[in-house]
């Protein structure tokens, strides 16, 4: 008996071990529930934002949203057209497995826009039914004007503005330039500004410019800034230091060759 007892305990053990070595065989991957989906689509080129329970869901306006996901309670539509007029319809539907498509029409002759859904995918009003249609009630058209939400901001894009030398600076130039005696003494300081490696505005040349006693310093110095000029489409408020038109015309002359 106690024999027939071990025989049959060893042979249990086998088939367990066994049945752990080869227990992979038969191990199936989870498989992946697909779940509810709702498809918005324009039926003319018409661009547009959406907007599901309250949250946009795209941030820059296209001709088709999917949106995945879901789950199976009501879900509410906001469609808000990328126009001028800022037209906006919604609807309550039910998203599927295999995407509910939402349909935005929008008529440029009588100006109304309008959402379609499958009947099946639209809440159903209570009162009576009958072979799963209601009477008196027409759900793909059944909209509800709303107040446009506003459009999402743009991205905030930070222009900085170029480094020009101060002003104050500027100021303090033109002092040690006016202590200077000599034109050839105020052109070798005035080059030497315009070194320093940091642009000028087309005002700040001209009062630098304004230094000179004579209008030959002024031509050469105002041909020699030009390239350091910030903007240099307001180069004649510099060119406007020069007294006679000659002169003038000289530098407008150097400006063109440089073009």
């Amino acid at each position: 008996m106690k024999r027939l007892f071990l025989l049959t305990l060893a042979l249990a053990l086998t088939g367990t071990l066994a049945a752990q070595r080869h227990g992979n065989r038969h191990t199936t991957t989870p498989r992946v529930v697909p779940t509810p989906s709702i498809i918005v689509q324009a039926q003319q080129a018409e661009s547009f934002y959406v907007y599901l329970n309250g949250n946009l869901v795209n941030d820059v306006p296209l001709t088709q949203v999917a949106i995945d996901r879901l789950d199976n309670n009501l879900q509410q539509i906001i469609v808000v057209l990328n126009h001028p007029a800022r037209k906006a319809v919604a609807l309550e539907v039910y998203a599927d497995l295999n995407g509910t498509p939402v349909t935005v029409s929008y008529s440029r002759r009588n100006d109304q826009l309008t959402l379609t859904a499958p009947e099946t995918s639209l809440p159903r009003p209570s009162g009576h039914q009958h072979a799963g249609h209601q009477h008196g009630h027409k759900p793909n058209t059944e909209v509800v004007i709303v107040n446009p939400p506003a459009p999402p901001e743009p991205p905030t894009v930070v222009v900085e503005e170029p480094l020009t030398v101060s002003d104050e600076w500027v100021t303090e130039m033109v002092g040690v330039l006016n202590n200077q005696s000599f034109d050839s003494e105020k052109s070798t300081t005035a080059r030497g500004l315009l070194n320093n490696g940091m642009p000028f505005t087309a005002s700040q040349i001209a009062r630098i410019a304004a230094t000179f006693d004579f209008s030959t310093g002024q031509v050469d110095f105002l041909k020699a800034a030009y390239t350091h000029c910030i903007d240099p489409e307001n180069y004649e408020r510099a060119i406007g230091v020069l007294t006679f038109s000659n002169d003038r015309q000289t530098v407008r002359t150097y400006i063109e060759s440089l073009r």
